[in-house]
């Protein structure tokens, strides 16, 4: 049976969970299309960082969805082979 405290906390969890995904602003003062150019008077970055992320989030998506999926399989393979046996 379910402890109570447990199910407490967990109602607690999703409650807060909930009121915090209603309360986000779901790209309601968006300009679109993101432009990583430097205001006026900036100057530009070196790293390109903006580049990257918008070519992983449009251009390579599905690579990258299915690398994150390889590496969960991954770990959980890693965690299935490291755990001991338990005597009976």
């Amino acid at each position: 049976m379910v402890n109570v405290k447990t199910a407490i906390l967990t109602l607690i969890f999703l409650a807060t969970l909930i009121i915090l995904i209603v309360a986000t602003p779901w790209g309601d003062n968006v300009n679109y299309p993101y432009s990583f150019e430097p205001k006026e008077g900036l100057r530009m970055p070196e790293s390109g960082i903006g580049d990257i992320g918008m070519a992983i989030f449009t251009t390579y998506l599905f690579p990258f969805e299915v690398l994150a999926l390889v590496l969960l399989a991954a770990l959980i393979g890693a965690i299935y082979v490291a755990r001991k046996e338990i005597a009976r």
